[in-house]
């Protein structure tokens, strides 16, 4: 194999690591924004209960205030009715009288119903305080873990960017200018190995020829349908012993 060659290939294996390192980096803000998002979606859930809360104690005011007019104005026609002497009117100012304290104890009945809800109001917003605070924790927590991993992170991509330059180094211009054009084209692998003559990029067949002269290790051959740098490590184990019994017993008989 030529040496450029063996470079390549380690610097194929740095280019991966790094590529790795970068897309773990880039996926640790996303976690932190879904996590900020489910918090934000916790926070609008608490502040529509607060708000349906609000609510319901502003009406339950607004009622009381309304019942206390309807007292005073029932205790007025009440007193009113021991002046009255025409029938008519009196049978007439108690019909209002009745009609008061009906509005009265359906009021009275929806400051029951809101106090009930108020209820549950209060604890679901005691219950959603405790979520929230547990959120809050875990965003914290997770934004510093966060930071100190990206910042693990950076310091290994920069230690094997400095082993890439390093390769980089070894490897002549045009063959370097090379590789990296099939790695931006071949997503990050412009290197494939040949095993039994199939090319491990695209899984297709090489020229025969092609295969014998990268056995040679003599010159650098592309694959003709992927076009990424070949290269041979030499056939498996098992194969070479399998040829290795064969050509044994050849000798034998």
């Amino acid at each position: 194999m030529l040496p450029a060659l063996s470079v390549l290939i380690d610097l194929q294996e740095i280019d991966k690591e790094i590529l790795a390192l970068r897309r773990t980096a880039a996926e640790l803000p996303e976690e932190v924004a879904a996590m900020a998002a489910h918090l934000a979606e916790l926070q609008g859930a608490r502040a529509a209960i607060q708000a349906e809360l609000e609510g319901h104690q502003k009406q339950h005011r607004d009622l009381e205030g309304e019942i206390k007019d309807l007292e005073e104005s029932i205790h007025t026609s009440r007193q009113r009715l021991m002046e009255i002497k025409n029938n008519i009117e009196y049978r007439a100012l108690l019909k209002e009288i009745g009609f008061k304290e009906d509005q009265r104890d359906q009021k009275e009945t929806r400051i029951l119903e809101l106090l009930e809800r108020m209820e549950e109001l209060v604890r679901e917003l005691a219950a959603q305080a405790e979520v929230l605070a547990a959120q809050e924790e875990a965003l914290a927590r997770r934004k510093t873990e966060v930071a100190a991993k990206a910042t693990e992170l950076a310091d290994a991509i920069a230690r094997l960017e400095g082993q890439r330059q390093g390769l980089m180094n070894q490897v002549p211009p045009d063959l370097l200018k090379r590789y990296e054009f099939i790695r931006q084209r071949r997503n990050g692998s412009p290197l494939a190995e040949v095993v039994e003559g199939v090319c491990q990029g695209c899984h297709m067949n090489i020229l025969p020829q092609q295969f014998i002269d990268l056995q040679k290790g003599l010159e650098i051959i592309q694959c003709p349908h992927c076009q990424r740098i070949l290269y041979w490590l030499g056939e498996p184990e098992s194969e070479a012993g399998e040829q290795e019994d064969a050509k044994v017993s050849r000798q034998a008989v």
